[in-house]
């Protein structure tokens, strides 16, 4: 049974929701995308590969077989087999191979090297046992701003044998193929959508099966207090919010809530906080018809200069560079879109 916990809303209403399941949709609230892009590898041993740090997600599911990937400097090996799925959220570097002694090669050498490359299906390797690899990456609409990016793991390993993992992977890819194949009109705003839905499940399954041990996001959206917090601020980042409110909706003492709240999501509430409110503005910076003293207003500014110094020390830009830098990306990829 979910534990209720008591939400407030800014005008004081109370309301009663199951803690788990109003936090957990709150908080992936802000996952958005703005593209995607897929590609099957079919692999014969001796294979492998590596890939550098990336702008973005980078995301692998085994059909068949079975591979060994190790993220970044840690040497920790992670035996991934067939119908698992591993997103890498930060795009860190990584290495996937058939085995821990096989030789490695840069992705775009392995690329280069392929005994054939033909319609988004890489075929390389050797002449052992194979497999079948989906690798992909999203790219998220607002990096730095994004509040669940920056307290995401390295990396989220989903075994394909949990009950219900295998099935959802596999029927969000055999969709993303089918329209990636067909071309038809419309075809990437689908395949976008999907792409939220394939990283929204990942998580959600993340979520429920992360160790209840360690400190981390999951713990924190189970924790009554704490993550009665995290849905409130994605619900009304724009609400006037100080650590001594929030310890109070918590239940908690200003100190034993900072600290708790730290612990778990891996950073202070307040800049937390902070992070939201970005996320936010960065959306309505997207407009031209708005402003950006109204975006300051909307998201719970006081004056536009303090918007904007908040605004460029999580991000690096002012709030009018990242406009005109959405306008131009916007614009530019409207010609490449022309026929």
């Amino acid at each position: 049974m979910a534990t209720t916990a008591q939400n407030h809303r800014p005008d004081g209403q109370r309301l009663s929701a199951p803690i788990e399941h109003d936090s957990v949709s709150e908080v992936l609230q802000v996952v958005r995308f703005r593209g995607m892009f897929i590609c099957r590898s079919e692999l014969a041993a001796p294979w492998g590969f590596q890939m550098g740090g990336r702008d973005f997600a980078n995301f692998h599911i085994l059909l068949t077989g079975k591979a060994c990937l190790e993220v970044g400097s840690d040497r920790r090996r992670i035996w991934v087999s067939a119908g698992d799925l591993v997103v890498l959220p930060h795009g860190s570097q990584h290495t996937m191979r058939d085995s821990p002694g096989s030789k490695v090669l840069k992705l775009e050498d392995l690329i280069a090297t392929a005994k054939s490359y033909r319609r988004g299906t890489l075929r390389a390797g050797g002449d052992g046992a194979k497999c079948v690899l989906l690798c992909g990456g999203f790219n998220f609409e607002e990096r730095k701003a994004n509040p669940l990016l920056a307290v995401l793991p390295k990396v989220i390993h989903l075994q394909g044998r949990r009950p219900g993992v295998d099935a959802w992977v596999r029927s969000v890819f055999d969709f993303l193929k089918r329209e990636s194949a067909a071309g038809l009109p419309g075809a990437e705003a689908v395949i976008t959508r999907l792409a939220d839905i394939l990283f929204i499940e990942a998580l959600r399954a993340h979520f429920g099966s992360a160790d209840s041990d360690r400190p981390s996001l999951s713990v924190a959206l189970r924790d009554p207090g704490i993550g009665s917090v995290l849905a409130m601020l994605h619900r009304y980042p724009e609400s006037d919010r100080t650590l001594e409110s929030l310890s109070r909706h918590a239940g908690m003492s200003r100190t034993a809530f900072a600290t708790r709240f730290a612990e778990l999501v891996g950073e202070p509430p307040m800049r937390y906080l902070t992070r939201c409110r970005a996320n936010k503005a960065a959306k309505l910076l997207r407009n031209n018809g708005v402003t950006v003293q109204q975006v300051a207003e909307r998201v719970g500014y006081d004056s536009e200069p303090g918007f904007s110094r908040a605004f460029k020390r999580l991000l690096g830009i002012s709030p009018a560079e990242y406009r005109r830098a959405s306008s131009s990306m916007r614009s530019d990829h409207r010609a490449k879109s022309r026929p």
